[in-house]
């Protein structure tokens, strides 16, 4: 219970002040490539905490083991299979 929200907090004050340093970037090209970079990364995050919080906060149901092995499979398999998909297209060596 610690763990998880103390976690999330602070990506949430990371990513306030990634999103205030970027909009004081002079350009609209670079605003706009930094926000596409940033909303990609901010979708995995989301993708995490939602499953993990709704995972670890929703009581146990009899017969519900098919909505946790999917939570289970998004939380643990999907978000770090996502990974590559968002370092990948701005890399230089992999373009």
């Amino acid at each position: 219970i610690i763990i998880i929200p103390g976690t999330l907090i602070v990506t949430a004050i990371s990513y306030c002040c990634i999103i205030i340093t970027i909009l004081h970037i002079p350009s609209s090209t670079g605003r706009k490539k930094a926000f596409s970079t940033c909303s990609a990364h901010l979708m995995v995050v989301m993708l995490f905490y939602s499953t993990c919080i709704y995972r670890y906060i929703h009581p146990a149901q009899q017969g519900g083991q098919d909505s946790d092995k999917v939570l289970s499979f998004l939380f643990s398999v999907v978000t770090h299979m996502l990974n590559p998909y968002i370092y990948s297209p701005r890399n230089n060596l992999v373009k």
